[in-house]
């Protein structure tokens, strides 16, 4: 077997990010000085958000794996999603995806092959759902403010249109060798295990749509913590293109990659680096500090769970 360069690339790229992070911070200082908690309270909100983002993963997880004949009740599902997410934290390239992969294939005999399509085929829906409210807030936020970025027009028009060529035309190709090109085939072929279930496309269009809300309203109380004022749509434009960084997944739990994009598309909408850095970095600490604590916890029941079934 061949060695797996995924690690250490993922790892280089780790790096290469916080040291960039660290060296601004550094150079900036006198910026993020000016900042302070000046609504504390606000991290209770922040961390309630976040939980209840997870049990609507969950809602669209039950509803594809119902269509696909496997019941898992509502509980269960939600811990299998916090422990996926939490081991996308701590491995690299999304590693919780494998270790739910296993649990549905140990405990419901879920083939592998139609978790990696029923996953493609969530991320179709969700990057037609973002790259949508991405190009609405683009156009809304050039009325208000007249600032317009073209490379971020772009990006969502592209996969917007993207999306919807799957949708419509439905390709279906077979796998290349191109680690990267075969990540996107897999994404349009997945479609076609859901693409003549209309209710859970339904389901899962419209949990995503709260998903990405409920994000954005994150994102925006991210930036009142340090009472920094937003309009909503920024939040929702800065959300939408966190969604779309899903797309490069280069580094565990998307770290460092995810803020780096936020940052960059916050300066394109008239928001300084510090800000958005500091907004975007309180928000990962939320997340850390969920997961980290509360991935542990469900994945000793999980797993117990699934050993006493055994027995």
């Amino acid at each position: 077997m061949k060695p797996s360069l995924k690690t250490p690339a993922s790892a280089i790229v780790l790096i290469v990010l916080l040291a960039w992070l660290g060296y601004y911070i550094y150079l900036n200082w006198h910026d993020f000085e000016q900042l302070s908690l000046v609504s504390p309270w606000l991290l209770v909100a922040l961390i309630a958000l976040f939980v209840l983002t997870y049990f609507f993963i969950a809602v669209v997880n039950n509803a594809l794996l119902r269509a696909l004949n496997v019941k898992m009740p509502l509980g269960e599902s939600f811990m299998l999603s916090v422990v996926t997410g939490f081991y996308n934290l701590i491995t690299p390239f999304r590693g919780g995806m494998a270790v739910r992969a296993v649990y549905l294939k140990k405990k419901y005999n879920f083939a592998y092959v139609h978790f990696l399509a029923s996953l493609s085929a969530v991320y179709v829906l969700t990057f037609l759902v973002a790259s949508l409210l991405g190009i609405v807030s683009t156009f809304w936020i050039y009325s208000e403010t007249g600032m317009f970025s073209w490379i971020l027009f772009w990006v969502f028009a592209v996969v917007f249109v993207g999306m919807l060529g799957i949708i419509f035309v439905s390709p279906k190709f077979r796998e290349h060798k191109n680690k990267w090109l075969n990540r996107f085939i897999k994404v349009i072929n997945g479609w076609h295990l859901i693409k003549h279930n209309k209710r859970v496309i339904f389901v899962t269009s419209f949990v995503t749509l709260i998903q990405i809300l409920l994000g954005s309203l994150m994102m925006w109380l991210q930036f009142r913590v340090f009472g920094i004022e937003v309009s909503f749509v920024s939040a929702i434009f800065l959300s939408a293109i966190g969604s779309l960084s899903l797309l490069i997944g280069l580094t565990p739990g998307n770290l460092g990659v995810q803020e780096a994009v936020v940052v960059f598309s916050a300066s394109t909408i008239g928001i300084s680096t510090a800000q958005a850095l500091s907004a975007a970095l309180l928000g990962r600490a939320v997340g850390l500090v969920v997961l980290f604590a509360l991935g542990p916890i469900f994945s000793w029941v999980l797993f117990r769970k699934g050993e006493k079934g055994k027995n």
